[in-house]
């Protein structure tokens, strides 16, 4: 994840540009965010949902590089990033997976993640699957969001 977070911040696109405007690095690099992310979620290692931490990251590195390019070679500190990429990714994981302990915020992460990887990958085998209405899923996802805060 430390590697991604500098990727990230590498294909940047311009404030208020929109995703069309988006390089296709910055897509890639963002794909796999959301990819890794959704991982950690799903071995109950985020404090938040995978949208959020994508958000949180996605600024932190947008920030840090609009802020060492602003800055004289001469001035910059590259363990800026390194530092904020340590306290972003402190604040969007948890140190243990939930399973080994009771935090209820990351259980209920870890299982809106995997309902969400059972609904996205495509049709179930037979007996397999959500065994749920899709007015039930949605509720339950948003039951499941407000248990972890």
């Amino acid at each position: 994840m430390r590697c991604l977070f500098q990727h990230f911040a590498d294909g940047e696109h311009a404030i208020g540009q929109g995703e069309e405007a988006r390089p296709p690095a910055a897509g890639e690099a963002h794909a796999l965010l959301v990819r890794l992310l959704g991982r950690a979620a799903d071995a109950g290692r985020l404090r938040v949902p995978v949208e959020q931490a994508t958000r949180v990251i996605h600024a932190a590195t947008t920030g840090a590089t609009l802020a060492l390019i602003g800055e004289a070679s001469s001035e910059r500190d590259l363990t800026t990033s390194a530092r904020l990429r340590d306290t972003v990714i402190a604040s969007v994981t948890t140190d243990s997976p939930a399973s080994s302990g009771s935090d209820l915020a990351s259980r209920a992460l870890a299982l809106d993640a995997a309902l969400h990887t059972a609904l996205t990958t495509g049709p179930p085998a037979a007996g397999a699957g959500v065994p749920l209405r899709d007015t039930e899923t949605a509720l339950l996802r948003e039951w499941l969001r407000q248990l972890a805060g």
